[in-house]
């Protein structure tokens, strides 16, 4: 019994300190609304490309998991400096939900993650339901105007 109480505190504390936490830093928040605007995502649109972001957590070159092995020639793998990289990653991945995603994880997943699309939707939509949980349903930021980013 006693072991089981320690359990649950130890657990409650946990999710106390999680609780405060953000899935996606404001910066990043920030640089997702703009790769939105420019690949003329709607929402849903835009909370599955933030929800790619965290479900892929790519270090600097391969942010949204765009390309496979660092190492693999794409051409989204150009930049490993963490800003330059991000928006070129967000790109790609911002393409690709805008040309293949209808609404559907599933269907999407096989898309953008063949080898394990089930399982993947299956995150994608419990990352989904925690980013609108902690934003309140509401895309956090002020939508940006256009902007070119072009990168040599």
């Amino acid at each position: 019994m006693r072991k089981y109480v320690l359990a649950i505190l130890l657990s409650l504390t946990s999710l106390m300190l999680l609780a405060g936490q953000k899935s996606i830093p404001d910066r990043e928040w920030a640089m997702i609304r703009q790769i939105a605007v420019n690949y003329d995502l709607t929402d849903e649109q835009t909370w599955l490309l933030a929800g790619i972001r965290k479900l892929e957590n790519g270090r600097p070159g391969l942010e949204f998991g765009i390309g496979g092995p660092m190492n693999s020639g794409h051409p989204s793998h150009r930049y490993r400096d963490g800003f330059k990289s991000f928006y070129v990653q967000g790109a790609w991945a911002a393409g690709t939900v805008k040309n293949h995603y209808r609404g559907d994880l599933k269907v999407f997943g096989k898309r953008y993650c063949p080898a394990d699309a089930a399982n993947w939707a299956k995150k994608m939509s419990s990352i989904l339901v925690r980013l609108k949980g902690e934003t309140h349903q509401r895309l956090p930021g002020a939508k940006p105007p256009k902007r070119n980013i072009n990168f040599p």
